[in-house]
């Protein structure tokens, strides 16, 4: 596996004071998911102690993903520098470069907008992630709180993340698979309104698109 140095997603809605996310996404080589697992949880204790909020999670798809959370990004520079002297923090990386598991795909960095309550071990986050194309940042956004309300009242609750002043990722968290499978079974008239309200007032056009969507496992 590699260094988990700069790690964390999307599954921090629990932790609501954090404003600074980091999120590294690991694909499992052959075989190797469980020790991934097993090493994740191991960091996740390490780094904890260190001072980090941690989130770990998979999708449908296996790929798998390891969040640190921090209240700015100055608190998250000063995490990441302190790790260097950590011994713990050390031997763990020596012991993944031995016997691998996993590569690093991606990094991810995100700035909190909304944070709701209910991330933790055994829910399940449905993203979609949306990118401008002719909008603006500030619409995207304002987008997603006038949605937020209305996915909360099917049962979801909804965290809002930013991502380089041109994507959102926009998360519903769910209790269970049971309950996310539900949500996806059950129509919803009135995000179906809201958004066809959204593309009349904008000639047409949301002024942004989904470009990537997934479901996580949270670990």
């Amino acid at each position: 596996m590699k260094a988990l140095f700069a790690a964390i997603i999307l599954l921090l809605s629990s932790n609501t004071f954090a404003q600074a996310v980091s999120v590294n996404v690991f694909q499992p080589l052959a075989g190797g998911a469980p020790r991934t697992v097993a090493y994740f949880r191991e960091a996740r204790e390490i780094l904890e102690e260190a001072g980090a909020q941690v989130a770990i999670s998979s999708d449908l798809s296996g790929t798998y993903r390891f969040a640190v959370a921090f209240p700015n990004w100055e608190a998250y520079g000063n995490w990441a520098q302190s790790l260097a002297s950590n011994k713990d923090w050390a031997s763990f990386q020596a012991k993944t470069a031995k016997t691998p598991s996993a590569m690093q795909i991606s990094n991810v960095l995100l700035n909190t907008i909304s944070a709701t309550p209910g991330g933790g071990p055994g829910t399940v986050t449905q993203v979609t992630v949306w990118k401008i194309t002719t909008g603006t940042m500030a619409a995207l956004v304002e987008g997603g709180r006038m949605a937020k309300p209305i996915h909360e009242k099917s049962g979801a609750r909804v965290s809002i993340y930013g991502s380089g002043g041109n994507m959102m990722y926009y998360l519903q968290n769910f209790d269970n698979m049971a309950a996310w499978g539900k949500n996806r079974d059950t129509p919803n008239p009135e995000f179906n309104a809201f958004m066809q309200s959204q593309t009349a007032a904008n000639n047409g056009s949301l002024g942004a698109e989904i470009v990537d969507q997934f479901t996580l496992n949270n670990l």
